[in-house]
């Protein structure tokens, strides 16, 4: 075994032997330190040591000891994640809705319009433009640095004070450091008392499951680790010639409606109502509206956007910036070997969204009579606890019986909703008694849909689809 006057006296000893005799050791350290009987300068830190010994043992009259550290700390191993964000100041809220009840929305009508005929893209492209201008007026865009180590109650005044008494300190003012540091104390405190009220908010409502759960993996300090994909800039555009998609269906023939056709109007408190219910947590889409205007401001924007819909309904258009679709590409494990082990995630306009649900649920009342009673997806009031419920009724009911038994047969397609064609789909809707002038405008939304992919700052070029749903 290794001891410590062999580090002395052999010359043969490696430096990685020495290096394992006094890694994480301490006793062996201090064995080492009487049995030299020499003068040290030593730095104690969890450490692991590389000796340097004179040429001459005999002749040296002290041992240098290098100590180099065997842990990194947690916050120099992990980088700080730069994040930039949008901020709301104080006032920015009725600043906007000021600003929204200020608006002649009919300008932008006005200014579509030529003659008897409105150029809906660019109507609805300049209120979307105006309405994310407005935005940015009132926001103040911040890049927020994010570390390992960051204290949950870390306010931005107690940020300041820090640096405040970092500075009072190299100053050598003894008066004003007094100072700084008894407010730190105190901002300190109070943050972690705001911090606490906020935590035993979390299980003010039994009923909300969430916010318990966000209680719960802030008490924990429960973090996950986001799957980050490759910083290769050419990714997006190698992702977005990857086949996700079946082969282009450039075949989308209109129908012409009958006389009789009945266009769907959709009335102010319906879309109302929809833009109340927006989720403000909603990832904004290729328009960068977030979900919280649409919700708070719903008021002052309804009659625009309900002029919009009713429009784009009766002409059977969907505008281009609201199919506009931008794929997002999620690592299906963490490591990816080749680009199949991604996951696409859509971000389509939140206001097309809103847009969607108007439709899906009119589409639901007219065709829940022709539908299969067993069939529980997208129809009205049935969902896949139904089907559970059915099933399990059906078997049991059979079993009952002597001598019987149950086959059951489960089918999953694979990308289902990918390889949708949508000239197909528009003759079975019309086959199940959808009306002609609906089937056109869902043909034209399925159909010349421009798609990218991002990875953080990285674009891929756009591609035009006609096959599949975003």
């Amino acid at each position: 075994m290794l001891t410590p006057m062999d580090c002395l006296l052999s010359p043969e000893i490696s430096i990685m032997q020495i290096s394992s005799l006094f890694s994480l050791n301490s006793i062996n350290m201090w064995n080492f330190l009487r049995e030299a009987r020499t003068r040290w300068i030593l730095f104690i830190q969890t450490f692991s040591a590389c000796i340097v010994r004179h040429p001459d043992p005999t002749s040296a009259t002290q041992i240098s000891v290098m100590l180099i550290p065997a842990y990194r700390l947690l916050v120099r191993r992990s980088k700080p994640v730069l994040k930039l964000v949008k901020t709301w100041p104080e006032g920015a809220i009725s600043a906007l809705q000021e600003c929204f009840e200020c608006t002649d929305w009919n300008m932008f009508r006005e200014a579509a319009t030529n003659g008897d005929s409105i150029n809906l893209e660019e109507y609805t492209t300049s209120v979307t433009s105006y309405i994310g201008k407005c935005i940015d007026d009132v926001t103040v865009s911040k890049t927020i640095t994010t570390r390992y180590n960051q204290k949950p109650w870390m306010t931005a005044e107690v940020h300041a004070l820090l640096k405040l008494r970092e500075s009072t300190f190299r100053a050598a003012d003894k008066e004003a450091l007094r100072t700084a540091r008894a407010k730190l104390s105190r901002a300190i405190k109070e943050a972690k008392s705001t911090h606490a009220r906020r935590i035993h908010g979390h299980f003010q409502d039994s009923r909300d499951s969430r916010r318990m759960w966000q209680g719960i993996e802030v008490i924990t300090n429960y973090k996950t680790t986001p799957s980050a994909c490759d910083s290769d800039a050419s990714l997006p555009d190698a992702l977005n010639d990857y086949a996700w998609f079946e082969a282009q269906n450039n075949i989308a023939v209109r129908t012409i409606p009958p006389p009789n056709d009945q266009v769907l109007c959709l009335s102010t408190a319906d879309v109302k109502r929809t833009l109340c219910r927006v989720n403000p947590r909603m990832s904004a889409g290729p328009d960068n509206i977030p979900g919280r205007v649409l919700r708070e401001y719903a008021e002052q924007v309804v009659d625009v956007f309900t002029d919009i819909f009713n429009i784009s309904l009766s002409s059977a258009i969907v505008p281009t910036c609201h199919k506009t679709t931008t794929i997002i590409p999620m690592p299906k494990k963490s490591t990816v070997s080749c680009l199949n082990g991604y996951h696409p995630i859509a971000l389509t306009p939140i206001m097309m969204k809103c847009f969607e649900r108007l439709i899906m649920r009119h589409i639901k009342t007219q065709l829940s009579p022709s539908l299969d009673p067993l069939q529980f997806a997208y129809h009205l009031n049935h969902s896949m606890d139904n089907a559970i419920t059915t099933t399990l009724h059906l078997s049991l009911t059979l079993l009952d019986n002597k001598d019987t038994y149950v086959r059951i047969l489960f089918i999953d397609f694979s990308s289902a909703f990918n390889t949708i064609i949508p000239q197909h789909l528009i003759e079975k809707l019309s086959l199940l008694g959808l009306n002609t002038s609906l089937c056109n405008w869902i043909l034209d939304f399925l159909t010349e849909r421009p798609q990218s992919f991002r990875i953080g700052n990285s674009f891929s070029s756009s591609t035009t689809l006609g096959t599949g749903a975003p």
